[in-house]
């Protein structure tokens, strides 16, 4: 049977979790249209770790060198090395620490998917031994001056809920040079991309458990007193801009106001 799906897993530091990111994968009712890429550098105890799926014919583990300094950049790469292993298969993207819903396949099979568009899904979100939903889209954020005066970016930006084509993610590196952006990573680079190509839709289902923790790549871009946060902004404006022409000159002029307050 010819893979269908394929879930590129980035495992860098995510030794704690892998084995039970691995297992939600391997739950999946389609297994046998399933594809499994772990993609990474090093991991503590690799071995016993590769032992435990020995007997998964579709599950790859796909060791790269860690060519990049900052982590978002290295993410990017390791995805993209894995990229070079598709064919013409929907792509699931999904962070080490992070599950997927056991059904998650199943109710995307469902659905009249269209590969020359990129979904992004709602999440759940666990902390500790706890599960809370995503949070709800704030009300102001759908009005239309909001978007005129800050912007339009699309909300609940997850790796681990984007769902497209192999061929999709493979023009994405062919037509970008996504390395040139310090603080953005893959998830928001994607969603920009395809949100002003028009070719993005948000699906407001929940199949994917986010899992919150110190070691989250967008844990350091979250607190508004820091320059980073404002480094990180002042970057999606320059992105959108280059994506789509536009320049919201009012937000924008914010982010570099408060950014040179803290340098």
């Amino acid at each position: 049977m010819s893979i269908k799906y394929t879930i590129i897993i980035t495992a860098e530091k995510k030794e704690k979790y892998i084995l039970e990111t691995i297992k939600s994968c391997l739950e999946q009712s389609l297994l046998k249209k399933l594809r499994i890429i772990v993609v990474y550098s090093k991991l503590i105890n690799e071995k016993e770790i590769k032992s435990k799926f020995i007997k998964f014919k579709n599950l790859l583990f796909l060791k790269c060198p860690l060519k990049k300094s900052l982590p978002i950049h290295d993410q990017l790469y390791k995805i993209e090395m894995a990229s070079k292993h598709l064919k013409n298969e929907w792509v699931l993207l999904l962070d080490g620490d992070d599950l997927f819903t056991k059904k998650k396949l199943e109710n995307l099979q469902k659905l009249n998917l269209d590969k020359e568009i990129v979904y992004l899904h709602d999440h759940a979100i666990i902390k500790g031994t706890s599960l809370f939903n995503s949070k709800n889209q704030k009300k102001y954020k759908k009005l239309s001056l909001y978007k005129i005066l800050f912007n339009d970016w699309p909300e609940k930006i997850n790796t681990s809920s984007i769902l497209l084509s192999s061929k999709k993610l493979k023009n994405f590196y062919k037509m970008n040079n996504p390395y040139k952006w310090k603080c953005l990573a893959i998830d928001v680079q994607l969603i920009l991309y395809f949100h002003y190509k028009k070719k993005f839709i948000f699906l407001n289902k929940v199949l994917t458990i986010k899992r919150e923790n110190i070691n989250n790549l967008d844990k350091r871009f979250s607190n508004y007193f820091k320059k980073i946060f404002w480094i990180r902004r002042l970057e999606q404006h320059n992105i959108t801009k280059e994506l789509s022409g536009k320049n919201n000159f009012f937000d924008r002029l914010i982010s570099i106001f408060l950014l040179k307050i803290f340098i």
